[in-house]
């Protein structure tokens, strides 16, 4: 089976794991479709206190993925501003969420920016790769702790990761198996030169990238210190997601306890991986829904939530990154700084004793 067929069959299975994904929120949403007036009632309710909660505990998320992509530059000799690393994390955000192979798009972005601030390519995919790695082991514990944490969700868990375990074994012995027929069907010739051999990971794209996180570690070596904190900046990035849903929860009077919010939120997180559509719109929402309804919320009050949640940590969160983009730009820049110029030369304080204001 070629590479480009298993791409493809890849992209038909999320495309069938999409549509599976909504159709189980949609019935478990069935009877409980709220009223779109129903729903704005419910918003324009909410405690404002609670709300900016959430959205201080959005930007700290934020500023902690950021400290998160520094730790990696200055493990490997780059030292990037707070405001500079900032301002990377939203354009990037924005890119990846909005864009079609936004994620690509993104990395190509990142990488071009680190590299203007003296990043060779090699750190800057490193950053990008161990970023990943930190980002998604964190997130799996907390779906682990969300997952084994519930009597409805624990036995269903277990069996699946006890599938998986399987299934990765078998895979493992297989590929064992195959490598070492192929290596007795072609053993080399120790008098034979092969200057120009190819290599073998080139057409398997896996392999590629486990290839590149490996190597991750020739471009980062990060102290045992390095780690811990980027462990915990990688935890703490996911926990003030969480902790902004939470707020919102709060501030529409929904009274959910801490598992069930996180169990949401995982819902919500997971089904938008699953589907690969940008920013997962739609199917965060209708996963994070069918969990607060099966919780006992009404779908009026979940619908108010989620919406909110989504408002700040989606919508907000790009609209900051765009402009950002923006101001990352040379010519945005240049014209900004003219324009503080002129501010400043119709301000006055450009004039000297002649009344005179100097050129340029």
């Amino acid at each position: 089976m070629s590479p480009a067929s298993v791409t493809h069959a890849a992209r038909r299975l999320r495309g069938v794991a999409a549509v599976a994904v909504a159709g189980v929120a949609l019935f478990a949403l069935r009877d409980r479709i709220p009223d779109p007036d129903a729903v704005w009632a419910s918003v324009q309710r909410v405690d404002l206190g609670w709300l900016a909660v959430a959205v201080l505990a959005e930007a700290l998320s934020m500023r902690l993925f950021a400290a998160l992509l520094r730790r990696l530059l200055r493990s490997g000799g780059i030292r990037l501003t707070a405001p500079r690393s900032v301002a990377v994390t939203y354009a990037r955000n924005a890119v990846s969420s909005s864009l079609p192979a936004g994620p690509v798009l993104s990395a190509a972005f990142t990488i071009r920016e680190l590299g203007r601030l003296g990043a060779s390519r090699s750190l800057s995919a490193a950053t990008l790769a161990l970023s990943a790695v930190y980002s998604t082991t964190t997130f799996a514990v907390l779906g682990l702790v969300a997952l084994l944490g519930g009597d409805a969700t624990r036995i269903p868990a277990l069996i699946t990761l006890a599938a998986v375990a399987a299934a990765v074994l078998a895979l493992v012995r297989l590929r064992r198996r195959r490598g070492a027929h192929r290596h007795h069907l072609h053993r080399p010739d120790p008098h034979r030169r092969h200057p120009h051999r190819p290599d073998p990971h080139r057409r398997d794209p896996h392999r590629r990238a486990a290839c590149r996180i490996l190597s991750a570690g020739d471009a980062i070596r990060p102290t045992g210190r390095d780690r811990m904190v980027l462990v915990v900046l990688a935890l703490a990035n996911w926990l003030l997601d969480v902790a902004c849903l939470a707020a919102v929860c709060e501030a529409a009077g929904v009274g959910l306890g801490p598992h069930t919010v996180l169990l949401g939120y995982v819902a919500g997180k997971i089904a938008a991986t699953v589907a690969f559509i940008p920013g997962g719109l739609g199917v965060t929402e209708l996963g994070m829904a069918a969990t607060f309804v099966g919780a006992g919320v009404t779908g009026t009050m979940a619908a108010a939530v989620v919406a909110l949640y989504r408002l700040i940590s989606y919508w907000a969160v790009l609209a900051v990154g765009w402009v950002a983009w923006l101001l990352l730009r040379d010519a945005v820049q240049a014209r900004l700084a003219a324009a503080g110029r002129w501010l400043l030369g119709v301000a006055g304080c450009g004039d000297d004793k002649t009344g005179m204001r100097p050129a340029g």
